[in-house]
């Protein structure tokens, strides 16, 4: 897989972001009624009224507690894609609000969501400071403490010196499976049991929408990993509609994917989709020439008219989505406090594409161009979490073009909703 190092920029500072919040593991959350009516009564108005969030829901701790509580810990939650983890023994490090998560391929082959807190006393298993990789391929998983070791199936294998606990099985100990499923091509872990499958939130954004695309096919080729100084929901915000590239993107998106003309589908309560159709020049040649244009080789099943435009899909929460014929741009977005989050932007493509003479100059390309506007988001996200500290920030009118977030504020309320009917 080809990976290129983080640039440096102040949204992109090397290292993790010092805080000191400490994410909840209870489901008492303390006064946050202010912001749940603001954002209730926002929900509630027309499309042609609607209103950004209040400000407090991107710099209250007490609002991220009610975020992690009714939204992280209960929601299905997108951490991978399959083919980051494509052989036996390999490995990514994720955190979930406050939980160490490891995403595994075990000797079976099979991916799990397993804990990174060894059974033993506790231990992360891959603390940072160690000189544990975010990824990588190993055998056996060893806690630094007292050399526990595991297998990447979770399986305890190695325990020195407990010959005198009396009745202890290593047998029986291993390290704790969250439940997962995958789903077109992506995993996703929830640490609740009671929801439904992935398939049953997300089957009518198959079926209508991605499914084209059989992304479970894919290939992701480019990640890369932002600490964010900013809330998530900024980020999100800032991905799903198409309003500033007339600004952030005036020189990189909106040349081709103009603001004008893009429009959002109704609302559904699992997703948001918004089109952003090419510029109408483009679009006509394509639709005259039947080629797409592109410099990597279109997803198979396709038709013509999909040459035609680009997608952005929100499945909620945050599973984030930007489609294009050639292209897949997936984002695993997790707030690491109230006022940071953590990004991995990354890019999939169809396999075929890497059979070109010349991929090599199309990836570095491509990924240039990728950076470039995700460096015009980070730039705007950044300035929005400073102004909205203002004493004077309140919600502004939105536009047509901000569909999505409307959309988005409906999945709050019902959040909110679900919490206090208790």
């Amino acid at each position: 897989m080809n990976t290129i190092e983080p640039l440096p920029s102040k949204a992109s500072p090397p290292g993790n972001i010092a805080t000191d919040y400490q994410f909840p593991t209870s489901t008492h959350i303390p006064g946050t009624e202010e912001i749940f009516t603001a954002i209730s009564d926002s929900s509630k108005l027309a499309r042609e009224k609607s209103q950004s969030l209040p400000p407090g829901s991107y710099i209250d701790p007490a609002f991220l507690d009610f975020e992690t509580s009714e939204i992280f810990r209960k929601e299905w939650i997108s951490l991978a894609h399959v083919s980051q983890i494509p052989n036996p023994g390999d490995f990514l490090k994720v955190d979930l609000c406050g939980e160490p998560l490891l995403v595994s391929r075990g000797k079976d082959d099979r991916i799990k969501v397993l804990s990174r807190v060894c059974r033993h006393r506790g231990m992360d298993l891959m603390p940072n400071g160690y000189g544990h990789p975010e990824k990588g391929n190993q055998r056996v998983i060893l806690c630094p403490y007292h050399l526990w070791s595991y297998e990447l199936g979770g399986k305890l294998i190695g325990v020195p010196e407990m010959q005198e606990a009396e009745g202890f099985d290593r047998t029986e100990v291993c390290l704790h499976e969250f439940r997962s499923e995958i789903w077109e091509g992506f995993l996703f872990v929830t640490l609740s049991e009671d929801i439904p499958p992935v398939a049953e939130k997300y089957g009518e954004l198959r079926d209508r929408f991605i499914g084209k695309w059989d992304l479970a096919e894919a290939e992701l080729v480019w990640d890369q990993h932002w600490d964010c100084e900013f809330n998530w929901k900024i980020l999100l915000e800032n991905f799903m509609e198409a309003y500033h590239h007339l600004g952030a993107h005036r020189k990189t998106l909106e040349p081709f994917l103009p603001a004008k003309g893009c429009w959002t589908e109704p609302y559904n309560e699992n997703f948001s989709v918004m089109h952003l159709p090419l510029r109408e020049d483009m679009k006509e040649e394509i639709l005259a020439s039947g080629d797409a244009g592109t410099t990597m080789t279109p997803f198979p099943g396709l038709s013509v008219e999909d040459y035609t435009e680009w997608w952005v899909y929100l499945g909620f929460p945050n599973f984030l989505i930007f489609n294009a014929p050639d292209r897949t741009y997936w984002y695993r977005l997790l707030p690491t406090g109230p006022e940071t989050c953590s990004l991995t932007t990354t890019m999939l493509i169809h396999p075929s594409t890497k059979e070109k003479e010349d991929y090599e100059e199309i990836y570095r390309n491509e990924v240039d161009a990728a950076i470039s506007f995700h460096l015009e988001d980070m730039e705007v996200c950044v300035a929005t979490q400073q102004g909205i500290r203002s004493s004077i920030a309140r919600p502004g009118r939105l536009s047509h073009l901000e569909e999505p977030l409307w959309h988005f504020q409906k999945y709050l309320a019902g959040k909110i909703e679900e919490y206090q009917a208790g």
